[in-house]
């Protein structure tokens, strides 16, 4: 994903927490995150952007690559909260069920980690006495949560867990993000010499012309029912994106199908069938990013919490 599109799911993940239903026993968790969030917001576009423009780990921390292997034995695919559309899609791809490889790829791997040094830096700064030289700031652990939100989102996008090689050739995997990238830059005033959003009065990225596929997500982050859990069988952040990645490869054979490959122009992909989907496939891989960033935000949150007050 584009940058622009990344800042936008951060700030969405934190509106979902702010506006959804959250169930008793999180709201109060969401609260205080939210409330926290937007001490902060100013970084969101340089922190989200961190992993592309300074890190530099395309080939490693932001994919996790499948492809179809050879055999009749039936893959077991992860479950995932019931809720999310790539769940419900997925599972209509011609691949579900069956085997595959994992060829590349430590998406999963990333995010865990830095779920974990989140939780970790928030101890440290809790413990050390204020001034210490050693000790972290809440700048920098904001920057790790906008970070974090990347790679997260980045394991969203289907052809970051297809092996096929679409960012060549045509680059048709470039060609879908631009576009989106494109509606949230259309959709919302966006402060570009200070690197920000002009905000809204409740502190969100204030609405220009919000696109039809924009103003889905805005509309799916407050009415969707927001469950805490990572999904059956899945303990942690690593188990969660894990299934994420697994569902996403098999969006890939319904965002473009095994007739296309790398040599189709964009052309050729707007003429095709898979073309008139797009829309659609679209706001449910946005909305469904915006869902886990907020989920794993609020678990990773709750555990510091969960800490800090001895429970």
């Amino acid at each position: 994903m584009k940058k622009y599109t990344h800042a936008w799911l951060a700030f969405m993940a934190i509106k979902r927490l702010q506006y959804a239903d959250i169930p008793d026993e999180n709201k109060d968790d969401a609260k205080t995150l939210v409330k926290w969030f937007h001490d902060y917001r100013d970084f969101v576009i340089e922190g989200a952007w961190y992993p592309d423009e300074v890190f530099k780990d395309m080939s490693t921390s932001h994919i996790i690559k499948y492809r179809p292997a050879e055999g009749s034995a039936e893959q077991k695919f992860k479950k995932l909260p019931k809720t999310m559309q790539l769940y419900a899609l997925g599972q209509k791809s011609p691949l579900y069920k069956k085997p595959f490889i994992i060829e590349s790829g430590n998406c999963a791997d990333r995010c865990e980690s830095i779920s974990h040094s989140i939780v970790d830096n928030f101890k440290m700064l809790r413990i050390e006495e204020r001034g210490c030289p050693i000790t972290t700031t809440n700048n920098h652990i904001a920057m790790r949560f906008f970070i974090l939100s990347h790679y997260i989102a980045d394991c969203h996008m289907p052809l970051h867990c297809d092996c096929r090689p679409f960012s060549s050739g045509a680059n048709l995997h470039g060609l879908i993000e631009s576009d989106w990238d494109k509606q949230v830059r259309k959709s919302y005033d966006i402060d570009i010499p200070n690197n920000r959003f002009f905000y809204d009065p409740a502190g969100y990225p204030l609405k220009a012309k919000p696109t039809p596929l924009v103003q889905a997500v805005e509309d799916d982050i407050v009415s969707r029912e927001f469950l805490y859990a990572y999904g059956t069988g899945n303990k942690n952040t690593w188990d969660y994106m894990s299934a994420i990645s697994e569902y996403s490869y098999l969006m890939a054979y319904r965002l473009l199908p095994a007739d296309l490959d790398e040599h189709t122009t964009a052309a050729a992909y707007k003429a095709s069938a898979a073309y008139t989907q797009l829309e659609d496939y679209s706001r449910a891989i946005l909305c469904d990013a915006v869902d886990s960033i907020a989920r794993i935000w609020l678990h990773v949150w709750s555990r510091y919490r969960s800490w800090a007050q001895g429970r």
